[in-house]
């Protein structure tokens, strides 16, 4: 992976862009809940960032597909580094909406179009692994901006690490000219279509997919509820300070890393889509302990154990996806994968709100937990039934 002079710059770029964006999201989540904006601001922010992603499926499929991945990237990131820049200077409630929405808009073309442009950097048979490095990467460089962004707002310093964040989306755009690899559609720019459907017509045909792509859109809406309500877990119900809710990336790094590596050994799509299926299976069965957990220290033991649990599932789905889709359509898929999901989280975040307000942030973990759980576990079921007729189906006739 190491040897290759592009797939270089993407990850380290990537890495350290993650890194400041950890410290902007904390920060900003912090901000508002000190503001006193309640859950059902935290999860009104949150949602925030999902609405672009979901309204541009189709143009950001097509653009990802068809346009120049130079300048989608470099617009992308030049813009959100602006954004985070502004917020640096007025970090009020009002201007973390607004800068919420130009940040999240740019991701939204900026996402597919890295996700397509890596596997054709590193080469097919090397995907699992350039996912599982992407990955284990995050793990490490998140953590590292969450905990900085924790520390700046106990020390009333967060401006700073806005503008560190502005500075890492402009080294990702001064990595994007330099990348030699480029993707666009060329020839069949005219005929990709911009409807919010084509990437999920792509994966419909695919009998292993179908099961797996379905069943964690409702894996999400069950466990991505508990997002606006693990700021009140930890920083109330265990009484954590700032610097301790920062810290607990730590922890989810270290599981990221755990599942990036076992990610990474998987080799087979057999065994990818199964391993996707426990993985965030572990993760929905680990919510329920930590809706139990006794103090701070349980709960970031269990952190890890989720994220692991997690990042084996996302990794392994996300290389038997990109392995399975021809890559002239990849873009769209990730679009259409993107969209659905953050529409499933957006769902999620309503939820999450009521469900706080009127369970408390334990019970709902718990709840979220069960049902997740569940809902893999018939994803398995459904999972084995496909490969098994998949199989069947390549048995020649006698």
């Amino acid at each position: 992976m190491w040897a290759i002079r592009d797939a270089r710059i993407a990850l380290a770029a990537r890495a350290v862009s993650t890194a400041g964006t950890s410290v902007t999201s904390i920060a900003a989540i912090l901000l508002l809940h000190d503001g006193g904006v309640g859950a059902l601001g935290v999860a009104a922010f949150l949602a925030v960032l999902v609405i672009p992603t979901v309204a541009t499926i189709g143009i950001a499929g097509r653009v990802a597909d068809t346009v120049d991945s130079r300048v989608v990237l470099t617009v992308t990131a030049l813009v959100q580094a602006a954004a985070v820049c502004a917020l640096g200077f007025a970090p009020a409630p009002v201007m973390i909406f607004v800068t919420g929405v130009l940040i999240a808009l740019a991701q939204a073309f900026a996402q597919p179009t890295w996700q397509a442009l890596v596997p054709r950097i590193v080469g097919e048979e090397r995907i699992g692994q350039a996912i599982s490095w992407q990955q284990g990467l995050a793990a490490v460089a998140s953590p590292i901006g969450a905990g900085l962004g924790g520390l700046l707002v106990a020390l009333d310093g967060v401006a700073w690490g806005f503008w560190a964040d502005a500075a890492t989306y402009a080294a990702l755009a001064g990595a994007a000219l330099l990348i030699r690899t480029r993707r666009h559609g060329g020839a069949h720019a005219e005929a990709a279509s911009t409807s919010w459907t084509a990437g999920i017509r792509v994966v419909a045909h695919d009998r292993i997919l179908v099961p797996l792509f379905a069943s964690i859109l409702v894996f999400v809406v069950l466990v991505e509820g508990v997002n606006p309500v693990e700021v009140f877990l930890v920083r109330d119900a265990l009484g954590a300070s700032d610097w301790q809710y920062g810290l607990t990336e730590f922890f989810a790094g270290a599981g990221g890393l755990i599942g990036a590596a076992i990610a990474g050994r998987i080799v087979g799509n057999t065994v990818r889509a199964r391993a996707a299926t426990v993985g965030f299976g572990l993760a929905a069965a680990v919510l329920v302990g930590i809706g139990f957990a006794p103090g701070y220290w349980v709960y970031a033991a269990l952190i890890t154990l989720l994220v692991a649990g997690f990042g084996t599932g996302n990794a392994t789905f996300g290389a038997l996806l990109t392995s399975r889709t021809p890559e002239a359509q990849r873009g769209r898929v990730y679009a259409a994968l993107n969209g659905l999901a953050r529409t499933a989280s957006l769902l999620a975040l309503g939820l999450g709100g009521v469900a706080n307000a009127l369970l408390g942030p334990r019970p709902t973990f718990v709840v979220a937990g069960i049902a997740g759980a569940v809902t893999m576990v018939v994803a398995g079921f459904a999972v084995l039934r496909a490969q098994r007729a998949e199989a069947s189906a390549l048995i020649p006739a006698p």
